[in-house]
């Protein structure tokens, strides 16, 4: 079955319509065939490319596929990795590779993103959080409530200040709160044994997160 012509609004469509990141994923990739033919010269074209390959960055990491990501830089056309949201998503993939977790906060939010792209990039701000509390609830048995904020992308002065809204979020998944000594005790998530191939790049993520917050 053919793909509808790719366009802004069918990449609008396919964002909406998408039930899963990995359908979304399996959708962009359909439509690189499309894209690696359209001129890079047309300035309305050059809109709808970066808009694409910024779309589909962003669902590689919704699906954890940080090497692949940095694969696609790599094949995406050199002039439109000049443009100023795949520069961005080139600094994204950089923090993200070292697990610099307050440059992944500050060029998600503070970085300019296409219109058509803002709901992935705030998608992918929450997958993040999410995929964060999990990695740092086994990897510690006890943490400053500040550094747990910064991990999240929060303010750890107000935490420092008391504010119940942000322990709140940590307590609400079952960790426990010394308010004396001013740490947590994440609870530690149980999962399934990881398969052989994802158990090297589990490592990699827990180790960087570790000396990252070490250095």
């Amino acid at each position: 079955m053919d793909l509808p012509e790719l366009s802004l609004d069918q990449l609008s469509a396919v964002l909406t319509a998408a039930p899963t990141p990995a359908d979304l994923y399996t959708t962009l990739s359909d439509y690189e065939e499309q894209a690696l033919l359209i001129s890079t010269t047309n300035p309305a074209k050059r809109e709808l490319l970066t808009t694409y390959y910024t779309n589909f960055f962003f669902s590689h990491l919704l699906t954890d596929q940080i090497y692949e990501a940095r694969a696609l830089t790599r094949r995406t056309p050199r002039d439109l990795l000049q443009t100023d949201p795949l520069q961005n998503c080139l600094l994204l993939l950089r923090a993200a590779w070292q697990s610099k977790h307050t440059e992944i906060y500050k060029i998600l939010r503070e970085l300019p993103w296409p219109e058509h792209s803002q709901s992935i990039v705030r998608s992918y701000e929450s997958h993040f959080q999410e995929k964060t509390l999990k990695e740092i609830s086994n990897s510690y048995e006890a943490i400053r409530a500040g550094v747990a904020a910064t991990y999240l992308g929060l303010d750890p002065a107000t935490v420092e200040r008391g504010d119940p809204t942000i322990i709140q979020r940590f307590t609400t998944l079952g960790w426990k709160w010394d308010s004396e000594q001013q740490l947590l005790y994440p609870k530690p998530n149980v999962a399934a044994p990881p398969t052989d191939g994802s158990l090297q790049k589990e490592l990699s993520r827990v180790m960087a997160l570790i000396n990252n917050h070490a250095s």
